[in-house]
């Protein structure tokens, strides 16, 4: 299992794009056994650091180039100009050039005002990639044709030019990448960084205007920009309606499982993975009763396609729903658009967004009682945003991708795991809360909006109290740079904001040579916090003492009011070349179960002490009377002993042992309470009968028998800790017990 686990989760966060066999769509073969863990293979190639030197070196030129795709599959090379300014321009006897062939706009061709143009080598290899039309072509397809000047222009994958000409010849802009040398007009200094195969090159902008410094800034981005992805717009949502948020393990599987069997039009869900028999259930069962049920998966996650989850799909589809997978197939030219489709979303009857942390598994969802997985999950109930996801969905899914592909059309390699749901019981259940009213809602696609200032680097930056982060990876840096939002975060603590940051423990996050896993970025953190004295931490969070799997979390809490809850690891990979999808919700009653998830998930010491205020007593008025905690005890230790006399709930004496005095017949309770340097507590409760003075018994009406029976009271209360029945259910159950 801890093979299985390694791989999964080391090479998706790492993961190369292209090289690994275990993501390309294979005949199916026999079901293999889990393969051993290897060492952590590279990152991905992405451009080396952050744009430098980005804003405009004067006027704006008539017509830029604004994207360049060279690094392609086939034949579809295109590179894209736009007009950055109020004027249109007359593009006749304009020319691109590699400086080793060239192709000239013909007779009357012109670009509108802030419109673009492309021009493709083949506009029908263009359409078949992108489902849009290219305005020009050089090559095939039904396009206007350009001029040809000399031979056909083919762009080096290592290293080349794209220069824009008008018709006297002046270089009016230019592109430069890889291993050109290129020195001459319209660029300065070195060469932008070479992209990765099926990727584009793709200009900045700053303030709504295309970057022009006639740099490598202009054009080198932490962002990769798939060929076909997305660009949906990032906009908020003031939503007047339901928020729900519910938290993994504590009762997910019955929150989903609620709004998937009360659909009753549509449900469209993209999930990297779906291994849970009793959602698949759900799922056949909707579409049984003739809801539109459409489902996109990763169809290269670490490792293959889980045997599981072939056959819930093959469920799901024999009961009348669409499956889809979004497939890499480079032997047929064909490259999925994100590395990893790791979103986990649903859009339900065109009404509810559904999102969360968490895969839709048994560790993610377990079945009630059982634990697994730290996760936060939210359904939030509002047509607009509901709206805005079908969009993300529809643009996914569609079957015109070649990325995309009908569970028919497949054929995976099945992988089978050894890694089987806990049986084992979940002690520390958090209630999930539903909010009404009026509320801000967010969402946060990748890699879409990952990077933009005001999404998750602007969620940092908002907050001016606390800031508290639940991640189950976080690297210390995204290459050859600092991970941006681990350093928004930091930059929170020099605002004086109290931060804390708690990642997983598992032990494929903290090897020690794994130079940017877990225990190194805690490490990083905390030793910044030392040194400038900022209120920061970052703690490696031990699952199990939580009676948890582990923390797969990649939840944020601003300020105890606003909550992100998404499916976005704090790694390179995830921000800049996945898809991802999470909200930002702005109201405190919602973000309160997170908060208390938190705050429970932070603490080390999670386990309550036991209190024991002896047994009953019979004492006389106004004779001492002690009373002893001495059968209480705890794992790490009480700090803590309260006597309330009398149930008023108004702690009257403290300490291990007390002594004091009842001065009134009658029957009092005795209420003890116990805590531990954690916050945890307890509380038992002794009766204590009063004589009062003169009661006929011989015995006790003597006053040396009294001391003596409250000696013996006490002994027998350290007698009775082992032997004696507890008054209150479930209490000094061992671990081993409590988990059965």
């Amino acid at each position: 299992m801890r093979a299985v686990v390694a791989v999964f989760v080391i090479v998706a966060l790492l993961a190369p794009p292209l090289g690994f066999d275990a993501f390309l769509p294979w005949n199916a073969g026999p079901i293999r056994p889990p393969s051993p863990a290897g060492p952590t293979p590279p990152s991905p190639h992405l451009f080396p650091g952050p744009r430098a030197g980005t804003g405009t070196r004067g006027a704006l030129p008539a017509v830029l180039i604004a994207e360049v795709f060279y690094f392609a599959l086939r034949d579809d090379e295109y590179v894209v100009l736009e007009i950055p300014t109020s004027t249109g321009s007359d593009l006749s006897g304009w020319r691109l050039t590699d400086r080793e062939g060239t192709v000239e706009f013909p007779a009357n061709a012109s670009l509108a005002a802030g419109d673009r143009a492309v021009v493709a080598r083949n506009a029908t290899s263009y359409r078949e990639d992108t489902l849009d039309d290219a305005e020009y072509t050089y090559g095939a397809g039904n396009a206007t044709r350009m001029i040809v000047v000399g031979r056909i222009p083919q762009l080096n994958n290592d290293g080349d030019e794209v220069l824009l000409l008008d018709p006297a010849g002046t270089i009016v802009d230019a592109f430069v990448y890889g291993g050109s040398t290129y020195s001459g007009s319209g660029w300065t200094g070195p060469a932008a960084a070479k992209v990765p195969l099926g990727k584009r090159a793709v200009r900045a902008a700053v303030a709504g205007q295309p970057a022009d410094t006639d740099t490598a800034g202009d054009w080198d981005s932490p962002r990769s920009y798939g060929l076909g992805q997305s660009e949906l717009p990032f906009r908020g949502f003031d939503v007047e309606g339901r928020a729900t948020a519910f938290l993994s393990p504590d009762d997910p599987l019955a929150s989903l499982e609620g709004f998937l069997d009360s659909s009753t039009t549509s449900i469209h869900a993209s999930v990297y993975t779906l291994t849970s028999p009793a959602i698949g259930a759900s799922l056949r069962a909707a579409a049984v009763r003739g809801v539109d049920l459409r489902i996109l998966l990763e169809g290269g996650p670490v490792g293959g396609i889980d045997e599981r989850e072939w056959t819930v799909a093959r469920q799901v589809a024999a009961g009348g729903g669409q499956v889809r997978f979004l497939v890499d197939d480079l032997a047929n030219d064909t490259m999925a658009r994100y590395r990893f489709l790791h979103a986990k979303y649903a859009v339900v009857d065109a009404r509810t967004v559904v999102v969360g942390s968490e895969n839709w598994g048994e560790h993610g969802f377990p079945a009630p009682g059982r634990t697994g997985n730290r996760g936060w999950q939210v359904a939030i109930e509002d047509a607009g945003l509901a709206a805005y996801f079908e969009d993300l969905f529809r643009q996914d899914f569609d079957p015109r991708r070649q990325d995309s592909v009908a569970i028919e059309d497949f054929r995976p390699e099945l992988f089978l795991s050894n890694d089987t749901a806990s049986r084992a019981a979940y002690r520390f259940p958090i209630p999930s809360s539903r909010v009404e009213g009026r509320f801000r809602v967010t969402p946060i696609i990748a890699p879409d909006h990952a990077l933009r200032g005001d999404a998750v680097l602007g969620l940092l930056a908002s907050a001016t109290e606390t800031l508290d982060i639940e991640a189950f990876y976080i690297a210390r840096t995204w290459g050859a740079v600092p991970n941006p939002y681990l350093e928004a975060a930091i930059d929170a603590a020099r605002r004086a904001v109290r931060v804390r940051i708690l990642l997983d423990g598992t032990w494929y996050n903290v090897e020690g040579d794994d130079p940017v896993d877990n225990d190194d970025t805690a490490a990083y953190v905390n030793g910044v916090a030392r040194r400038e004295g900022l209120p920061l931490e970052a703690k490696i969070g031990n699952a199990g003492s939580h009676g948890l799997s582990k923390f797969h979390n990649k939840g944020v809490l601003v300020d105890n009011r606003t909550a992100f809850v998404s499916s976005l690891n704090w790694n390179r990979n995830a921000a800049t070349n996945n898809r991802e999808a999470g909200l930002i919700v702005e109201s405190p009653a919602f973000a309160e179960p997170y908060r208390v998830a938190f705050e429970f998930d932070w603490r080390d010491d999670v386990t309550s002490p036991v209190a024991d205020a002896g047994p009953d007593l019979v004492v006389y008025a106004d004779a001492p009377v002690v009373l002893s905690a001495a059968g209480s005890s705890d794992d790490m230790g009480i700090v803590s002993y309260l006597w309330d006399l009398g149930a008023d709930t108004r702690a009257d004496v403290a300490g291990r042992v007390a002594n004091v005095t009842f001065h009134y017949p009658g029957t009092v309770p005795v209420r003890l309470t116990v805590r531990d340097g954690s916050g945890n507590e307890d509380n038992d409760t002794a009766l204590v009968t009063v004589l009062a003075r003169g009661t006929a018994d011989a015995g006790l009406a003597n006053p040396l028998v009294l001391p003596l029976l409250t000696l013996v009271a006490v002994n027998v209360a350290l007698a009775w800790v082992v032997v004696r029945r507890r008054r209150k259910g479930g209490k000094g159950l061992s671990e081993e017990e409590a988990f059965e």
